[in-house]
């Protein structure tokens, strides 16, 4: 996993430090098969603590480990993970230190412990977890500190949250049992909060000697190799998210005939995992996945942009976007008319939501409640229920009974529109909008916005899955969702497993 993990304090002295950095090295040489004693770049091992930092702004509450570095090897990847009190490669620590600042400054959680993410495409992208440790020489009996993870690629950063966040609160957990068992031993010794009253009122404390205010995390925790065992947690999260978590094409995009050998892979420079790339890769934007069902073999040939096109211009904008607003937000979708026409609504409207979402029944004998089908067509000699909040009727109408300058398509929906539409509805009615796009071009948008929304619906259910309820409003942000895509992405996530934990 490409990624930076750092640990800050902030130092009552010297303001937000960070005190410990492990990272990645690999070495892609595939055909040498010994065993190196480090896998990354030799002068990385030659790059002192003291190049890096200036050292005379620091107290023993802003150091770790000083010099010493710890290495761990894994032989088969040909991975070396990295400990030192500082990134030893400058670009990344100067990121770093403004991540830190961030962390324990302004990027704080409402609460000011728990999780956040910051970041951009110059500074990185980071995700935050800002804790405390009982300290009983610190400013308010604790220490703040917490754990950065630093990546340049966002959306990897974000859908690896669930996992980051599960390990690391394990970390921060013993961490701070460390802590209180010090700090519980000290104040059966002598409590601090008693001493400090005695001190202000000019009496004598516990002890003759002033307080040492700043303190390492050593003397904190009363742990010696307190380092030692964050090095081995930092490695084990950053191999097991290498292991577990790869980047690859979305599956959904790309020619069924192409064979997934997770066997065959390539190591690209920055990390990641390119599944596939030695053969060709062809493109099938088919992915409205039309042999679904057999029932539209009929119009397979029909292009889909072509008919959200042609349905935007006959319904008209108003009544259009509440037929797409209702298929984006899990609303019935019910079309009753001739059964071409009504095949190539269904086919069009279907192919906007994942497949996993969609229940589709394009012809019945009878109406069907919106738990068994949210795409439904009938004949209109079936009866079907009146216009509601729940179902969206689309009603075509037959030639023969067609009004002179009357529309041939009706949208009946007594449901309301929010005054904020889904941001994915909004980028659906540009696209269809913007003619210098071409219907081959549009097909393939639709269906990189379906994969989009399809992840950040599967992160968010994630997180649900995991009991992180509170941190939803900030993860949605984050993927660039907001309050009006609660209710796609609450539809979107009912076709995913009921425990993705």
């Amino acid at each position: 996993m490409n990624a930076a993990i750092a640990l800050c304090t902030f130092c009552e002295i010297h303001g937000p430090k960070v005190i410990f950095t492990t990272q990645t090295y690999r070495n892609y040489d595939t055909q040498n098969t010994e065993k190196l004693k480090f896998y990354g770049p030799k002068e990385v091992l030659r790059q002192g603590h003291a190049s890096l930092e200036d050292g005379q702004d620091e107290c023993e509450g802003c150091q770790s480990i000083g010099n010493v570095k710890y290495l761990s090897n894994e032989h088969e990847t040909r991975t070396s993970f990295l400990s030192a009190q500082q990134s030893l490669m400058q670009d990344i620590g100067n990121l770093l230190k403004h991540a830190c600042i961030r962390s324990l400054s302004c990027e704080v959680h409402p609460g000011k412990e728990g999780v956040c993410y910051f970041g951009d495409e110059y500074r990185g992208h980071v995700l935050s977890h800002t804790f405390t440790l009982k300290d009983a020489q610190a400013r308010g009996f604790r220490r703040w500190c917490s754990f950065i993870v630093f990546m340049r690629d966002k959306q990897f950063l974000l859908n690896m949250w669930p996992f980051l966040i599960d390990n690391l609160k394990e970390v921060i957990r013993e961490l701070q049992d460390f802590a209180e068992r010090r700090y519980n031993v000290e104040e059966a010794e002598c409590p601090q909060r008693a001493m400090r009253l005695t001190t202000a009122n000019g009496g004598m404390g516990c002890h003759s000697t002033s307080i040492k205010q700043s303190r390492t995390l050593t003397d904190i925790t009363n742990e010696k190799h307190v380092f030692v065992r964050i090095h081995m947690w930092l490695v084990w999260i950053l191999s097991a998210g290498a292991r577990h978590f790869i980047e690859i094409f979305p599956m959904s995009l790309l020619d069924d005939e192409l064979n997934y050998n997770f066997e065959h892979q390539i190591e690209t420079e920055e990390g990641f995992t390119l599944l596939n790339a030695k053969l060709p890769v062809n493109f099938n934007f088919n992915w409205d996945d039309s042999e679904l069902l057999p029932e539209f073999s009929e119009i397979a040939e029909r292009s889909t942009a072509v008919i959200l096109r042609n349905l935007k211009q006959i319904l008209g904008k108003d009544q259009f976007r509440q037929l797409l607003y209702s298929c984006l937000t899990g609303v019935q979708v019910l079309v009753r008319g001739p059964k071409i026409q009504r095949l190539e609504s269904l086919y069009g409207l279907s192919s906007l939501v994942p497949r996993a979402c969609r229940r589709v029944n394009t012809q019945t004998l009878e109406y069907m409640d919106p738990d068994t089908c949210n795409f439904i067509g009938v004949d209109t000699s079936v009866a079907v229920p009146l216009p509601c909040a729940t179902v969206c009727r689309l009603d075509i109408i037959l030639n023969e009974h067609k009004v002179e300058n009357a529309k041939s398509h009706i949208v009946k929906w007594t449901g309301s529109l929010p005054i904020k539409l889904p941001t994915l509805l909004t980028k659906i009615e540009k696209s269809l909008d913007n003619e210098k796009l071409g219907n081959s071009v549009l097909k393939a948008h639709f269906a990189t916005l379906q994969e989009e929304w399809a992840n950040i619906a599967k992160v968010v259910h994630a997180m649900r899955g995991r009991g992180h309820r509170g941190d939803l409003s900030g993860l949605m942000l984050s993927l660039g969702a907001g309050p009006q895509d609660k209710k796609l992405l609450d539809a979107w996530s009912m076709g995913l497993p009921s425990n993705p934990a």
